[in-house]
């Protein structure tokens, strides 16, 4: 489940949920942690269970309640539930799939580096996601970017653009020796 955009600030923790633990610590935690990231935070939330996506953290109530607190997105490599109530809220949401239940779901860290689809990711990292997916904004590059992001569209659109034109021949395709995509 992968859909809308967001750009923030990450807001990480861990959880588990395929078996009864007593390692769950207050979900106010986390509220704590987004508050104190400022706005826009990204949620990124780690399912540690050996088979990810036993129970979920996120479905209408903890939604509900992060959604008043603003936040712009919520990455997992679990899974959530109650999906239409989830479409409706104010941040995007990427997840592995749908789960129905909560099950022993406990929250086991706040603050700590995760790793989520491929993608590490510590406290206060840049994210940004739409519907391919997220990714981390090195803060290094962030004054870069607008112009880069700009230069790679316009060699994009132009290759199209010729591509679509009566210029395109085959011969001037293989010619190119484009190294990138």
């Amino acid at each position: 489940m992968a859909g809308g955009r967001f750009v923030g600030t990450a807001v990480t923790a861990t959880m588990r949920a395929a078996a009864p633990g007593q390692d769950g610590i207050p979900v106010s935690e986390l509220h704590r942690a987004v508050l104190a990231a400022g706005q826009p935070a990204v949620v990124v939330m780690q399912d540690l269970d050996e088979i990810p996506g036993a129970g979920a953290f996120l479905g209408e109530v903890n939604g509900t309640l992060l959604d008043a607190l603003g936040i712009a997105g919520f990455i997992t490599n679990g899974r959530v539930r109650d999906e239409p109530e989830l479409q409706r809220m104010g941040f995007a949401v990427h997840a592995a799939g749908l789960c129905v239940a909560r099950s022993h779901m406990r929250l086991t860290a706040i603050g700590v580096p995760v790793r989520v689809a491929g993608l590490d990711v510590a406290p206060g990292d840049l994210l940004h996601g739409d519907q391919h997916g997220a990714l981390r904004i090195p803060l290094a590059a962030v004054d870069r970017l607008p112009a880069l992001a700009e230069a790679i569209r316009e060699e994009e659109q132009s290759i199209i653009t010729w591509a679509r034109s009566s210029d395109f021949t085959v011969e001037g395709l293989l010619a190119l020796k484009r190294v990138k995509h």
